[in-house]
């Protein structure tokens, strides 16, 4: 009953943390902003869903994917105080991003619980920094275009930088605990794609 509950309420919550985690990325890159302009407005909101849609609601979803692939309950649950956050410390330029996250239960082995775990920041936030990182060598570094595609490159890395961190509740325990090689190698993954996106 209670999960059936939860499940019915997913689609909601994933709703509402999208959209109130796009604004919160809207506020700090039109804050950041020299000029305003409906085209910097419309751009800027591409961009913020963009990142929320590839950072955070494709990761949690590969979470998810995954759990549920090894008979898993799992099921996104919407954290209001934390998407408040988001929004209040955007006003100031940074990003408490956590509106919600994926409720797992039911798996218990090791290495399901840290591919799981590893699912999120290196199955999505790696690949979609490398997608980005290619797209922008692809463009040349130049119009509008480039330095949105360096910016998804290296917000999806350091969301992945950041989820791999070895303490709990983040990824990185689950992984570290699973297997030091996945761990290491995520860890090296991660760090090389910021080293190339500084120096391209």
């Amino acid at each position: 009953m209670y999960y059936s509950y939860r499940y019915s309420r997913e689609r909601q919550d994933i709703i509402v943390a999208v959209l109130g985690l796009t604004l919160a990325f809207f506020i700090v890159i039109v804050r950041s902003s020299r000029v305003f302009s409906a085209a910097v407005a419309a751009l800027a909101l591409g961009e913020s869903l963009l990142i929320t849609l590839t950072a955070f609601l494709l990761h949690e979803m590969s979470h998810r994917y995954f759990a549920r692939s090894y008979g898993g309950i799992a099921y996104f649950r919407l954290w209001p105080l934390g998407l408040v956050l988001a929004l209040v410390t955007s006003v100031i330029g940074i990003i408490f991003a956590a509106p919600g996250a994926v409720n797992i239960g039911g798996i218990y082995r090791r290495d399901q619980v840290g591919k799981v775990a590893l699912a999120g920041p290196g199955g999505a936030n790696i690949a979609m920094s490398v997608v980005f990182l290619m797209a922008y060598l692809l463009a040349g570094h130049a119009g509008i275009v480039s330095p949105i595609l360096q910016e998804l490159s290296e917000l999806n890395a350091w969301f992945a930088l950041f989820n791999m961190i070895p303490v709990p509740p983040l990824d990185g325990q689950k992984v570290l605990s699973w297997d030091i090689r996945a761990f290491g190698g995520a860890t090296l993954a991660i760090a090389l794609i910021l080293f190339l996106i500084l120096i391209v």
